[in-house]
């Protein structure tokens, strides 16, 4: 009987931890995040089960740091800078973490928020 417990038990826990799935952002490739990063305009793309309304109420809180333009059909978040520092760049990352992503994903290659920060936005 313990041993059916047991399994029960084991087999609901993974199930759970299994639905559980991370959100995902991406972006087009790291030539077009450099020249962003450059620019002072990032190009997000976010994942589909964010509405405008997620976007636009996180977005007010950032307003010293960037401007957020979305475009809803194709999910693109572009991040226009008030001012282009890697300080300010990396507020991005808090916004992201509001909107629940973890990851970003770029040239196919998935980066955790602060090694995407590390490896694009510092520069």
């Amino acid at each position: 009987m313990k041993h059916v417990l047991f399994g029960i038990l084991f087999f609901l826990t993974g199930s759970i931890s299994f639905a559980q799935t991370a959100n995902t952002a991406s972006c087009p490739s790291s030539k077009n995040l450099k020249e962003g990063v450059a620019t002072g305009k990032i190009e997000v793309t976010l994942p589909n089960q964010l509405t405008p309304e997620d976007v636009v109420s996180y977005a007010k809180y950032y307003e010293p740091f960037f401007y957020v333009d979305f475009n809803s059909k194709n999910h693109v978040a572009t991040f226009q800078m008030v001012t282009n520092t890697p300080d300010s760049r990396r507020v991005i990352l808090r916004f992201l973490s509001a909107n629940q992503i973890q990851t970003v994903v770029v040239d196919g290659k998935s980066y955790q928020l602060q090694d995407f920060y590390q490896n694009f936005l510092e520069k």
